[in-house]
């Protein structure tokens, strides 16, 4: 990407909250993750299995980047993308965690911040690579452009409402997360901010701001696969923190990650042991680890 072109999307990224790179994954290096990922699922049936749904379609697979290289290299070869988002953190991006989809999310409007709090705030982004062409029938993403330009939202005032003593907030918590999303679609709704989806091709790329309102349109075809890989970026060594760090913003944390990176080619990934499939089961990274395909 070149600079005037790096330099307009990041301003429409700042702008509107999101923005789409076009061909931002070169289609080989599409295949060759789509190809591995076909591999894998061959090899680890019995892991992959119970999380498929009729069609065979998997969900919200947390980390799978881990075990197969061919998406470690989407990541990494996604350059243009990866240009906006160096520009927005002012030093190289490092991959904290992904989650792969093979169906629409159908995830209601939700802002990531409470699961993705870190110190300083707004140190990271939500990248979504296309991996199937994804139109009104198979589960677009859905954004709410300006959203992340709404009033602040006093998070203490609502932990106080939530968790009277203070000390008990826990780090995740599905009445917290609701309540806070329902005081952002409030916002919304006054400001006349109106949600679209997003239609793009294999290779694109969508990278959200940290608090852009979106989520997931319906999936309509449901034989139909939305093969998705969605990367959560940071800055290297920058801690991210969850629900009883985003309600205490005053809360001292320690400023440097707890987790180790690794290299791959020139890019940092974080170094976690498990891969998990749907929020419902996990296994070692050890026992499901792909060559680079």
């Amino acid at each position: 990407m070149d600079t005037n072109n790096a330099n307009d999307a990041y301003a429409r990224l700042m702008e509107h909250g999101f923005v789409v790179i076009p061909k931002a994954l070169d289609a080989s290096c599409c295949e060759r993750a789509l190809d591995a990922m076909e591999a894998f699922k061959r090899k680890h049936q019995a892991a992959v299995t119970p999380n498929a749904d009729e069609f065979g379609h998997l969900y919200r697979v947390v980390n799978t980047h881990l075990a197969i290289d061919s998406l470690a290299d989407a990541f990494v070869e996604s350059r243009a993308a990866l240009t906006v988002a160096d520009r927005y953190f002012g030093r190289p991006t490092s991959l904290y965690t992904t989650l792969y989809y093979e169906r629409g999310s159908e995830q209601g409007l939700h802002r990531d911040t409470p699961y993705f709090c870190t110190k300083p705030a707004d140190q990271y982004l939500g990248m979504w690579l296309a991996l199937d062409d994804v139109d009104a029938d198979n589960g677009p993403l859905r954004v709410v452009p300006g959203s992340h330009r709404l009033p602040a939202i006093d998070v203490e005032a609502l932990a106080r409402e939530l968790f009277p003593h203070q000390t008990e907030i826990p780090a995740i918590s599905d009445v917290a997360f609701s309540r806070y999303q329902a005081e952002v679609q409030r916002l919304s709704d006054e400001h006349k901010l109106v949600a679209e989806d997003v239609h793009v091709r294999r290779g694109d790329v969508i990278i959200w701001h940290p608090s852009m309102f979106h989520g997931g349109a319906p999936h309509h075809a449901k034989e139909r696969s939305r093969r998705s890989l969605v990367m959560h970026v940071t800055p290297r060594g920058m801690p991210v923190y969850q629900m009883d760090v985003f309600l205490q913003p005053s809360k001292p944390v320690p400023e440097r990650a707890s987790w180790r990176y690794y290299r791959h080619r020139d890019r940092s990934i974080a170094r976690f042991d498990r891969i998990d499939f749907g929020h419902k089961y996990v296994m070692p990274v050890r026992r499901l680890r792909w060559p680079l395909f």
